[in-house]
């Protein structure tokens, strides 16, 4: 299985995300609601025992390999024991469980608060990268499913091994008590995980870019002498990388193969030159796309009140 992960603030608009897709399914969690807008309004339960939590939201796609066969209740018994072994005790977060067909590999999403019920603090979740391939691959074994390499070990760099010394003394100064805060990520990882986050829908490329410019996040992209887009990297916090610099699946051409970022020339060269050269044009382009998205929706709804 290949798991991707993101957290986010809203519960709503992923929930109908997942919900929109002609084959979606709801098909598990632990909640009453039986669709997006219900279960957006249970999710509130848990963000009113937490409301400075800035991302409340945890979502987890899982993808089987081709060769797997998993019916519904399979899918329920591994996304619940990946919750768990993640730190998210099904007793006492919410969440809810998504099947989708869409694409050629069978899937699920897991929307979950990182917002405990019993105590209303939020999941601690250091190293969560890490142990998701663990826990991936301990599920594999114990379902008999195919064998799979880490998607993120093989498309993404990991940071070196003294960020990862100085990140685990600081995770235990902070256990103990001799740290007031947890640990920092390195910019590097801090920069995947935006970027993660900008592309879990599958965006076109000028409003993944746009996305991350909000975000602070300074995008260039490199053009031939005819006009072609060729090369990316990235600027957070003032220190540069490359495409390259962060893996296979952020190179321009692995956010197209990898994270499935739709990408036309004829369509978005203009449009990303406008966004490199004017940054301020990305707020501009977001509140168009979630117009186009709310009028979507609403003639989805009138369309299902003809079927009616």
């Amino acid at each position: 299985m290949i798991g991707k992960q993101t957290k986010g603030k809203g519960f709503r608009g992923l929930l109908e995300y997942l919900e929109g897709k002609s084959d979606a399914r709801l098909i598990g969690g632990n909640m009453f609601g039986k669709n997006a807008l219900e279960l957006a309004k249970e999710f509130k339960i848990s963000r009113q025992l937490n409301p400075e939590a800035k991302r409340a939201v945890y979502h987890v796609s899982l993808s089987a390999a081709k060769d797997d066969q998993l019916d519904d209740d399979k899918w329920q018994e591994i996304a619940t024991k990946y919750l768990e072994r993640m730190n998210y005790d099904p007793d006492n977060i919410q969440f809810a469980i998504y099947r989708h067909a869409d694409t050629d590999d069978d899937h699920i999403h897991i929307v979950a608060s990182r917002i405990r019920l019993d105590t209303g603090m939020v999941v601690h979740d250091s190293w969560d990268y890490v142990r998701s391939e663990k826990v991936l691959r301990s599920l594999e074994k114990e379902y008999g499913l195919v064998q799979v390499t880490g998607s993120r070990s093989k498309q993404a760099r990991t940071p070196s091994t003294g960020q990862i010394r100085r990140m685990k003394r600081e995770q235990q100064e902070y256990e103990s008590g001799q740290r007031q805060t947890p640990p920092e990520l390195p910019i590097k990882v801090k920069l995947q995980q935006a970027i993660d986050e900008a592309v879990q829908d599958k965006p076109p490329l000028p409003l993944m870019i746009a996305r991350l410019q909000l975000k602070s996040i300074e995008v260039r992209i490199g053009f031939t002498r005819t006009g072609k887009s060729k090369g990316i990297s990235f600027k957070m916090e003032d220190q540069p990388f490359s495409g390259t610099d962060l893996g296979s699946a952020y190179t321009f051409n692995g956010l197209q193969k990898h994270k499935q970022v739709d990408y036309e020339p004829k369509r978005d060269d203009e449009r990303i030159q406008r966004l490199v050269e004017n940054p301020n044009l990305a707020r501009e382009m977001l509140e168009k796309h979630l117009q186009r998205l709310a009028q979507e929706k609403q003639q989805q709804r009138k369309s299902r009140g003809l079927e009616r």
